[in-house]
Order: C-alpha cells, then sequence, then structure tokens
C-alpha cells in the first residue's frame, strides 16, 4: 500500500472531472515547435529510439506534457493494432488520448477515445501509467493479474463488475482497461452523511444502508474465487501471511514514531498485534486479499458496482479485507457533523450483509462472541489498518477548511481510537 497515499485519509471528496479538452490547442503548438528542433527527428518515429539528453529537454511542463503524450498515443497505437481486436476494436479505428484528472497520486491517468472512419464513437480505455519508485514491474503484472482473475469471476453476477482489462506494459508501468464511468463510492457516502446529525432525508438514509450491503455482498463474492487461482497461492503458508502482517505493521508503526505518536502506544499496539496474531490457533482459511477494500476503490456506475485497484492483490485471511472497510469507515466518526448512531449501523449492515453472502445464518450479530468467531483477528487487523491510515494521514497535507472546523483533530482522534480499542 502507498503511504503516500493521502486519499484514503477520508477527506472530502472533489470532484473527478474529465480531462481538459482546452489543453489540446497549446499541446499541438508546443508539438510543432518541438518538430522544428533540429535534433534530426524526421528519421525516427516518435515514441522509438530517439533519446533527448539533458540539455535538449525543454523545461517547459507543456512541452513535457506533449512528449509524454506522444510517447503514450505511439504505445496505445501498438497495443490496439496488435492485442486489442479480439476484444472487438478494429484496427481500423482512429483514437484521441487526453489526460484524466483524478484522485490518487502514484499515477497518471489517461483516456483514449477510439473512433469509427465516420467519426462515431466506439470505446473509451482507460490508461494508468505509474510513477511511484516502490511500484514496479512485479506489482503491475501482480495488479493485472488480480483484475483479469476477478473479471472473470464476476462477469455471471448481475451487479459487480470489474473493468476488462485489455493489456499492460510492465517494463512503462503502464495498465490498459476498459473505462467504466462511475463516482466512487467515498463521494457517494460523504455527501448525504456530512451533516447527518442535523438532517438526513429518508432516501440519502436508505440509500447508504443499500450501499453498505451491496459492499459486504461484494466482498463475499470476492473471496469465493478459489485461493489457487493466484499465481503465488502454492507458495503462501498461513505462518508467511502472518510474518507479512507483522513486517507491515512494523513499518507503518516507525512512521507513526517519527511523526511523533506517543512511544508508549506505538509499544502497546505493536504487543497487541503480535500476542494475537501468534497465538492464533488454528489460521484462518486462506482467501484471495484486495488489500485496499475501501469507499474509495468502489465504483457505483449506472448498473454495476465495480470494485477497483487490485496493486496489492495477494492471498490471506478472509477478515483482513472486511476490518479495512469496516475501519475506513471509522474515520468518518471523527466529524462531529456526522449521526454517529447511523455510522454504527451502516457498519452493522456491510459485516452482516458480508457474513450473510459467505453462508453463515445469523442476524444482528454486534462485537462479541459470535463476530470473533465468524471471524477471527477482525479485531486485530482493525487494529493494523488504523495504523496504516495514521501514517498516510501523518505523510500527508494539512487538510481542508471543513476538517479543520468540523472535525477533531486527527492526532487526538487516532490516540483516543486507540486507547478506546486497546482497553477494549
Amino acid at each position: 500500500m502507498d503511504p503516500s497515499n493521502a486519499r484514503r485519509s477520508f477527506r472530502p471528496p472533489g470532484e473527478t472531472g474529465n480531462a481538459e479538452v482546452g489543453k489540446k490547442e497549446l499541446i499541438k503548438k508546443r508539438m510543432a515547435r518541438t518538430k522544428e528542433k533540429n535534433v534530426n527527428a524526421s528519421a525516427v518515429p516518435m515514441g522509438h529510439g530517439l533519446e533527448k539528453t539533458a540539455a535538449d529537454r525543454p523545461d517547459d511542463p507543456a512541452d513535457d506534457l506533449s512528449d509524454r503524450l506522444a510517447h503514450l498515443q505511439s504505445l496505445v497505437h501498438r497495443e490496439h493494432q496488435i492485442r486489442w481486436e479480439r476484444f472487438g476494436f478494429s484496427p481500423e479505428w482512429s483514437f484521441k488520448l487526453a489526460p484524466l484528472e483524478a484522485e490518487g497520486e502514484n499515477a497518471a491517468k489517461y483516456l483514449a477515445t477510439f473512433f469509427s472512419k465516420e467519426g462515431k464513437l466506439r470505446r473509451t480505455v482507460f490508461l494508468k501509467q505509474y510513477h511511484h519508485p516502490q511500484i514496479d514491474r512485479a506489482a503491475v503484472e501482480n495488479e493485472f493479474c488480480g483484475i483479469q482473475i476477478t473479471q472473470r469471476a464476476f462477469q455471471p453476477t448481475e451487479r459487480f463488475r470489474v473493468p476488462q482489462p485489455y493489456s499492460c506494459l510492465p517494463d512503462e508501468k503502464i495498465l490498459f482497461m476498459e473505462y467504466c464511468p462511475s463516482v466512487s463510492l467515498k463521494k457517494g457516502l460523504f455527501r448525504p452523511l456530512r451533516f447527518s446529525r442535523f438532517y438526513i432525508s429518508d432516501r440519502d438514509r436508505k440509500g447508504l444502508l443499500g450501499h453498505m450491503a451491496e459492499s459486504g455482498r461484494l466482498l463475499s463474492h470476492f473471496q469465493r474465487i478459489p485461493v489457487d487461482r493466484h499465481p503465488a497461492a502454492e507458495k503462501a503458508t498461513a505462518e508467511g501471511i502472518i510474518l507479512r502482517y507483522e513486517k507491515q505493521l512494523l513499518r507503518h508503526l516507525r512512521i507513526c514514531q517519527k511523526a511523533g505518536f506517543p512511544e508508549g502506544l506505538v509499544r502497546r499496539i505493536q504487543r497487541a498485534v503480535f500476542d494475537r496474531l501468534e497465538s492464533q490457533s488454528p489460521f484462518p482459511s486462506m482467501t484471495l486479499q484486495h488489500s485496499d477494500f475501501a469507499p474509495w476503490n468502489l465504483m457505483i456506475g449506472d448498473r454495476h458496482l465495480y470494485l477497483a485497484d487490485f496493486q496489492n492483490f495477494t492471498t490471506g485471511f478472509s477478515s483482513y479485507d472486511a476490518a479495512f472497510f469496516h475501519c475506513a469507515l471509522d474515520l468518518l466518526f471523527r466529524y462531529r457533523t456526522i449521526d454517529r448512531a447511523l455510522l454504527s449501523q451502516m457498519q452493522s449492515v456491510f459485516l452482516e450483509a458480508y457474513l450473510n453472502g459467505r453462508g453463515e445464518a445469523g442476524s444482528d450479530r454486534g462485537r462479541g462472541t459470535a463476530l470473533a468467531q465468524a471471524l477471527p483477528l477482525f479485531e486485530v487487523f482493525r487494529l493494523m489498518h488504523m495504523t496504516y491510515f495514521a501514517q498516510s494521514i501523518f505523510c500527508s497535507p494539512p487538510g481542508s477548511f471543513y476538517q479543520s472546523l468540523y472535525a477533531a483533530p486527527f492526532r487526538r482522534f487516532l490516540v483516543d481510537w486507540f486507547h478506546q480499542h486497546l482497553e477494549g
């Protein structure tokens, strides 16, 4: 998981608008200027071997954008001609490539819009290119594998989907997939919730609870996929998974400690998590693990609910993803204007739908023994995930006006949350 990704602090979502069409003229002018430079480019196809020295590279960001788009256009053209015909693409189609402004800090995103010879819109491809140094070719291949596996498994369902993957270029850290117009569940939740302490319509309340039930059912469908579909499943062991979880926690605790988190609290968190993980017997059964199953990676479309971002797709224990979603909702408790009873009800509805989707009978399990039996390590994973959110928040820029005015300070909220759950 990328600790620099501030979106996971559940901040008030901004608009995720489409690409700025107005940039096209500027880009054309910059491309024309680049062609006029005496670099003997006329004999070399764009994006096929012409390397500029540092002195040749323009300092103007618009020139950089122009070069980047030209290179990406050559890659899209190649993939279109070689690999996408089996998905219904015609080699005769033309396309336009434009940057897409969207949430997320570790990747640049683009839309390639394809047109027939008559100019009719045919398809739109979503292109994601990672630029974060910790994301390597293996991570890109793993994400593409997760999309492929889940897309095939969700295809028979009426409501749940994953974008159709088309191809990937691991060396370029690029994924190509179907573009699915949608709005993140994060945004869909926050708008009706943010002043719910004072007023929320019956329609919005029903819609929020409906989203929670669907999210729980989607997770149960995802975990029904046979774990051996993951290429690394053969080598995975319960002991190895526990060790991975412990290393993950230590990494996040170090960041929290450097950020000034109370040292005594850091030690208590580590001891509580390690003791519980290492004393677990028997180990829970292994499932596929999304690792970032949260409202920012569930996208609401006109007809489907989409699961996105398989960057950390792996094997693990079932309660890991359920606890991640539940803990992400916990972050909303810091907003003083949110109806806390409604938010707790949303968490309960999510868990109930998830457990029912797994075929476990029962109603209103609450937080007691029944939940612990149904979801081993659930509370331990909540401690781990809040540590992850804490280090993400400490790495993030200061929040918006709404946060500072209507929400408890993050540090105080987090310290109180940990004390409450460690003592509980």
